[in-house]
């Protein structure tokens, strides 16, 4: 009874079993590591939550909390905060146009963005190393995807092969969608260096005399990013046929997943190419998921546009950030002191161990079996450093060792 392009549609389980098999471990009085998760969770192992976003919510009326949001898109006031908090007023706006259409999550950003510029059978370009649902939302829509490498043999980002495929791909089709995840990349907690974006962005704007293009800049965990490269370096010398969207994840920057909130920021020298990018959206919008929690876009918006709050949330963010980084420092230790190779992570939320000669059902069975919770996918395995605590971060890189050993 399905319809024909759902009739192979099959999702595998592995990332939630995976988690629900730690929860029921955990559950049954087991001591286990659980670092399959992507959420922040505190020394204690407790969910983690800010207290500048908790005291928000439970200040918000019930007309806060219960109606619809006033529009599809987001209201004013959170299209207002949204770039006040990723660009900060900054000049670099000034000779752009631009808007803010409000989604659920990142992911919202994201699916809508695919929904809208890919046309059926064309090929997007991801990284091979990447989150999972891109490929997902690709094949919902009707696409394809190719991936460039995204480290080359010095573990830099492989330019030479993404301006390989970029052009390569700009010759064959009429429009290009590209897809970065930056800063904090998932899974790998790579960050590009301005030099790297200088590049990258070159190569697009030469490419742009082939095809149009769309950058899609996934920034789903740009708010625990020490080092905070401005996304300014995105968004210098565009050619009008080239749009820059991020997606963005209020679910990751205020710890508040189930609230699903997050927003598509579109940037162009082209003022048709934003009237074109919002009717679409706004369509899109209106014949998914119609809404957006109205809650999430008042927390959002009322914690931005104080600057007491807003403040408080940065210094709360900050704290997270160093604690991730501590732990990352602990396991690179270990790992730089027994030989086990990891991919560049410079911050966020994974770390990634790449592998080869086993099986991934074998390395994860050792891993269950020493109550140990990771994902574990074809050839690396994601640590989730973010689920767990400092003191569990110990002695981690042996047992990752041992259970990849052949």
């Amino acid at each position: 009874m399905l319809a024909t392009h759902s009739s192979t549609k099959k999702i595998s389980n592995n990332v939630f079993s995976i988690i629900q098999k730690a929860k029921y471990a955990k559950n049954s009085g087991k001591n286990i590591t659980n670092g399959s998760i992507g959420v922040i969770y505190d020394e204690d192992e407790n969910f983690f939550t800010f207290d500048v976003v908790k005291k928000e919510f439970k200040s918000l009326s019930e007309l806060d909390i219960f109606p619809y949001s006033e529009a599809i898109d987001g209201d004013i006031l959170f299209k207002k905060s949204v770039i006040k908090y990723l660009f900060n007023d900054s000049s670099a706006l000034n000779n752009l146009f631009y808007e803010v259409v409000a989604s659920p999550g990142g992911s919202g950003a994201l699916f809508n963005t695919f929904a809208n510029y890919l046309d059926s059978n064309e090929t997007v370009l991801l990284p091979n190393y990447m989150w999972g649902s891109y490929k997902l939302m690709i094949k919902e829509n009707f696409g394809d995807f190719k991936t460039y490498n995204l480290f080359d043999c010095n573990y830099n980002f492989d330019i030479e092969n993404f301006k390989s495929l970029v052009f390569s791909y700009a010759k064959k089709q009429k429009k290009l969608i590209v897809v970065l995840n930056d800063p904090c990349q998932n899974p790998t907690g790579y960050r590009l260096s301005i030099l790297e974006i200088k590049k990258i962005m070159d190569i697009l704007r030469k490419a742009c005399k082939l095809t149009n293009i769309i950058l899609i800049n996934d920034i789903a965990y740009i708010d625990f990013d020490l080092e905070k490269i401005p996304l300014d370096n995105f968004l210098k010398d565009l050619p009008e046929n080239l749009l820059v969207i991020f997606a963005f994840s209020i679910s990751k920057g205020l710890s508040s997943y189930g609230l699903r909130v997050g927003a598509q920021i579109s940037f162009s020298t082209s003022k048709k190419n934003i009237a074109d990018f919002h009717n679409a959206s706004m369509f899109t919008c209106r014949s998914s998921w119609s809404n957006i929690n109205n809650s999430g876009l008042k927390i959002f918006s009322n914690i931005v546009l104080n600057k007491e709050k807003y403040l408080a949330l940065r210094s709360e963010q900050n704290k997270v950030a160093n604690l991730l980084k501590k732990r990352a420092q602990i396991f690179l230790k270990e790992a730089d002191e027994i030989g086990l190779r990891y991919l560049p992570y410079k911050s966020g939320f994974f770390i990634t161990i790449p592998f080869d000669k086993k099986s991934s059902i074998d390395i994860e069975d050792f891993f269950i079996k020493n109550n140990i919770y990771f994902l574990v996918f074809e050839n690396y395995i994601r640590v989730a450093i973010c689920s767990i605590p400092t003191n569990k971060i110990l002695g981690i890189a042996k047992k990752i060792q041992k259970a990849i050993t052949p």
